[in-house]
């Protein structure tokens, strides 16, 4: 790396402006190749070269004409590490950082109204709005800097998009005449067997894949579930106190012509005198509309039942009851069979205090050993003395400080303020509108 010895711009040995001072405008070039050499420059590397430039740049040893040259590359050393800064601090990792946390809203939003249009569809247009607000922050920092915002504006579009339809879907609920589904906009539901509603979206008809069709509406929208077991050759969804079912078969889809889908699961209590054909019933039965108030959200974690917390921390309610906390440890490496519940902030706190049990995945480092112990009587002259360096420890002295055995640290994120702020409010959005929505006398 280049040597920055700058000890001959001394007034009384330099000539101004000299082959000297022009040998360290080089070395800052060398510099700067050096530190791209893995093609990126970083914040940091940026720093480092700024220094050096601005020591230079202020020894008062440059001609004009260095000054000048030199005042351009501090500028866009300025530059560069602006755009470098945004990319690592409002880029992908801020991005990341949105998206769970609205992620962990959404899942508050279904625990706390999942079973209340509504009042689902608000909080998540609440959150949707406060990230096209941060969205809207970084593309204008990133623009200022002149750093791409492509992944942001593609983030962006898709965000408003989504707000769109979610603000359509609210909308839509004006038009339920109390007995038809609302058209364009079902309930995607999946339910325990208990019939509680783990998770739901309001949301455009077709939007979603792997969900069978009900005769059922939730203040009606159109109830799309989850299949939750089969037996005896038929599927079979259960929300509520209503039980769901149908033939384990492909039919016909109507509305498409050439298509198939998956057999319309019906309301056990309104198949008596359908027609025996599976299309032939889901022709003929009539929709039921289930009162939101009716359903439940499951806001518990079963026995023998897995949860993943915002950070990915997993917890396992046991049979007996307890709760074992998993930290470091890949979902693939637990070998969960079924379902896992994304657990939002407020439950996950409740949860991580009733926890009995800790697994940490982490390899726990060994702790060091030592060099092997050499006897008194063979050390060299004027070791073990008072004289010769550090005390030697024998048999019966016991060392100071024992060697502790702790996991390997994990690497913090750390973002710049502006960063750091918006997802902080991304948080807020829509934690502040439930708490303002059940805290009204």
């Amino acid at each position: 790396m280049a040597v920055f010895n700058v000890s001959f711009l001394n007034p009384s040995l330099r000539k101004k402006g000299g082959t000297g001072v022009q040998s360290l405008v080089n070395n800052i070039s060398i510099l700067e190749n050096e530190l791209g050499k893995d093609g990126f420059l970083s914040s940091g590397d940026y720093d480092l070269l700024l220094d050096k430039a601005t020591e230079l740049r202020n020894s008062g040893a440059l001609s004009s004409d260095q000054q000048s040259s030199l005042d351009v590359r501090i500028s866009g050393y300025k530059k560069n590490k602006e755009v470098v800064s945004f990319t690592h601090a409002d880029g992908e990792r801020s991005l990341e950082r949105i998206n769970r946390s609205l992620k962990n809203e959404s899942a508050e939003d279904i625990m706390m109204a999942g079973n209340n249009p509504e009042l689902f569809l608000k909080g998540r247009t609440a959150s949707l709005e406060a990230k096209l607000e941060d969205l809207t922050e970084m593309i204008e920092r990133g623009q200022a800097v002149g750093a791409d915002t492509t992944q942001q504006w593609n983030e962006y579009n898709s965000t408003l998009a989504e707000y769109s339809r979610k603000l359509e879907a609210k909308e839509s609920i004006k038009d339920f005449d109390g007995e038809n589904p609302i058209q364009g906009y079902v309930a995607y539901v999946t339910t325990n067997n208990n019939g509680e509603i783990v998770d739901v979206d309001y949301s455009k008809h077709g939007s979603k894949t792997g969900y069978a069709e009900t005769n059922g509406m939730i203040d009606g929208f159109q109830v799309y579930g989850k299949t939750n077991y089969k037996r005896g050759g038929k599927n079979f969804f259960i929300l509520g106190n209503n039980s769901f079912s149908g033939v384990d078969m492909m039919i016909p889809d109507p509305t498409n012509p050439g298509a198939f889908k998956s057999n319309t699961l019906i309301d056990e209590g309104s198949q008596m005198g359908l027609g025996s054909s599976a299309l032939t019933r889901a022709q003929n039965v009539k929709p039921l509309n289930i009162n939101g108030n009716d359903l439940k959200t499951q806001s518990y974690l079963p026995n023998n039942s897995w949860a993943k917390g915002a950070n990915g921390t997993f917890y396992k309610r046991r049979e007996d009851g307890g709760y074992t906390k998993y930290l470091n440890i890949n979902e693939e490496d637990l070998n969960i069979d079924g379902p896992v519940l994304a657990l939002p902030s407020i439950l996950e706190g409740n949860i991580m205090k009733m926890s009995d049990e800790t697994v940490d995945g982490a390899e726990a480092i060994t702790p060091d050993q030592g060099l092997p112990m050499t006897p008194l009587n063979e050390l060299p002259t004027g070791f073990g003395s008072p004289t010769g360096g550090s005390p030697i420890p024998t048999n019966n002295q016991q060392p100071t400080q024992e060697p502790s055995i702790k996991g390997p640290s994990q690497p913090t994120e750390r973002a710049s303020s502006g960063a750091l702020a918006t997802a902080q409010r991304t948080v807020k959005s829509g934690v502040n509108f439930f708490r303002g929505l059940f805290n009204r006398g």
